[in-house]
């Protein structure tokens, strides 16, 4: 009976887990879409480059990940404008 009880105590345990970090991971998802539209119009040159001169001396994950969006949102915009 003792076994049975501990199984069951690891499976909720595993699945209350999983459960948490699917949350997690929808948050961080929905976090980093949310980022992406609020950076979206900045997409010349003079924006992006004054965006990353304000990130310059930020070593933290988040100033990466805004330095990511706009680099691609850079490239994005050169790329359309020499398919015009």
């Amino acid at each position: 009976m003792n076994r049975n009880a501990n199984t069951h105590r690891s499976a909720t345990q595993l699945w209350t887990g999983l459960r948490d970090e699917l949350r997690t991971r929808r948050q961080a998802r929905a976090a980093h879409r949310t980022l992406e539209l609020e950076l979206a119009t900045y997409t010349t040159p003079n924006d992006v480059d004054d965006l990353l001169a304000a990130l310059r001396d930020e070593d933290s994950a988040s100033a990466e990940e805004i330095r990511n969006i706009l680099t691609r949102n850079l490239q994005q915009s050169t790329s359309l404008s020499l398919a015009s």
